[in-house]
């Protein structure tokens, strides 16, 4: 069934004068549209603020109660996605004045002639079209880099969002750090996004995706002439992110001569293009990533100190998928959502197995490699679930006898079935399958669990405890091996 197609506008007209209301109220019906008369703004406002149709509000400015002007200042708060139109018999400009700074409002004069209010209604409708576009798009780009675009409900990314929500309002350059696809321009997007920087640009660029050759000119602009093929003058990318936010991706690949010129930029705030001999001032909120070890980059001398500590005002390091595994269903619901969506597959879920698959494969690709895959198993899938043979081959390793799990990772049975699980019933399973396939050795155990021997003893003690064990098995042999019964 198609959907059905937006409603025309509805236009409100309001007027004590009942002949009045009656007259403007049939010379914007023969227009085609949808009118409707209140003799009070009380009523009106009421109206418009029950049904998101209404997209224009033609009002007297003089009623007993409350006034055009008093409704159009409520209707700007409310509804700013709503035009208004004053009519007026009288000269009040400095009322007039007040009206237009609410910028949702026009006026039309007494006595209304019928062409000036249907040409004035139309212009006014324009604008209210235009807003909730605009309301729209804003809404649209909430969903897509608000915080609640970076699925996660770990304790790891607890930590990140607390991280986030206290550093985006503020000034602070802040540096993601975490392996390759974990989401780091998303994070800096959100950033961005919840930022009081928001009304302006973000730009981004990637230091490890252009030749070193131009990076200079992409990051500062150029004149014309500056060099061979410099035809016209450039904007560079820090001047296009005045009042805005400038995001370096794998900002370790900058080369060492560019960052002693960069690092001159973030203390003096101002740029010079290349070619060009005048600075100008640059106001941008610095966000930066990288997959590498700037500390050993430095150790290395491959990167400055000084810039490392300008870039790190806050450092926000995002955890790779396989330290949070809790998240994998809900990003592949997430996945499955989306593109079963954008390729028309009627693929509605997961079987069990396939969950497990996924929640045992380590990512090594993280949130990027998983999106792929996820992709990959919609396209693929011959049924409404996706189940273990659609998953890609890497992925899917030896839950259907085809290969090996990749190293340090725990295989999970197909009956393990970790829908309607908790947490903690995870955990129990993940940590007595991997002691059993260990052979019982708990540091070999803890090793492919990527935890620590002195946890895993303390997680055996407690489910020791639920069983009524002996409590004092509390350590491990000297060989790390789990003591028999």
């Amino acid at each position: 069934m198609s959907a059905a197609p937006p409603r025309e506008p509805l236009v409100l007209v309001v007027d004590d004068d009942a002949g009045s209301r009656r007259a403007m109220a049939l010379t914007l019906t023969t227009d085609g549209r949808r009118v409707e008369e209140f003799a009070d703004a009380d009523s009106a406002l009421s109206r418009a603020m029950d049904d998101p149709s209404v997209g224009l509000v033609v009002t007297d400015l003089k009623m007993p109660g409350k006034t055009g002007i008093e409704l159009a200042t409520e209707l700007a708060a409310a509804r700013p996605d709503v035009s208004v139109l004053l009519v007026t018999a009288f000269g009040d400009i400095e009322t007039l004045l007040r009206a237009k700074d609410l910028g949702t409002v026009d006026y039309v004069a007494k006595p209304v002639a019928r062409d000036d209010l249907r040409l004035r209604a139309s212009a006014a409708l324009g604008r209210a079209r235009q807003a909730g576009e605009i309301k729209q798009l804003r809404e649209r780009l909430d969903k897509r880099y608000g915080f609640e675009a970076i699925i996660g409900v770990s304790a790891a990314m607890e930590r990140v969002f607390d991280v986030l929500r206290k550093v985006a309002p503020t000034r602070m350059n802040v540096l993601i750090t975490g392996e390759s696809g974990t989401g780091k321009e998303l994070v800096a997007n959100a950033l961005h996004h919840n930022s009081p920087r928001r009304p302006r640009a973000f730009v981004a660029l990637n230091c490890g995706a252009i030749p070193k050759e131009i990076i200079e000119s992409e990051l500062f602009g150029h004149e014309k002439g500056a060099f061979t093929g410099a035809l016209v003058k450039r904007m560079g990318r820090i001047e296009q992110a005045h009042g805005g936010t400038l995001f370096l991706d794998e900002v370790s690949e900058m080369p060492p001569d560019l960052q002693v010129k960069f690092l001159r930029v973030l203390e003096e705030r101002r740029v010079t293009p290349v070619g060009g001999n005048d600075s100008k001032e640059v106001d941008f909120r610095l966000v930066s990533a990288t997959n590498r070890d700037l500390k050993k980059e430095i150790e290395a001398g491959r990167f400055r100190q000084d810039l490392y500590y300008r870039l790190k005002g806050v450092v926000v390091d995002l955890p790779a998928l396989r330290e949070r595994r809790e998240d994998v269903p809900l990003l592949a619901e997430r996945f499955r959502e989306v593109f079963a969506k954008e390729h028309e597959r009627a693929v509605t879920g997961f079987t069990p197995a396939a969950l497990s698959a996924l929640m045992s494969y380590d990512w090594p690709g993280n949130v990027r490699e998983m999106k792929s895959a996820i992709e990959w198993a919609v396209f693929s899938a011959a049924g409404p679930r996706i189940d273990v043979s659609d998953l890609p081959p890497d992925v899917k390793g030896d839950a259907d006898g085809e290969g090996p799990h990749p190293e340090g990772t725990v295989p999970v049975a197909h009956s393990a079935i970790l829908v309607g699980k908790t947490m903690a019933e995870i955990e129990k399973e993940a940590i007595l399958t991997a002691l059993q396939a260990s052979g019982g050795n708990r540091r070999k155990a803890a090793e492919r669990l990527e935890i620590g021997l002195r946890t895993l003893q303390r997680k055996l003690k407690e489910y020791r405890g639920e069983t009524g064990g002996d409590e004092g098995e509390d350590e491990a042999d000297d060989d790390g091996s789990e003591p028999s019964a």
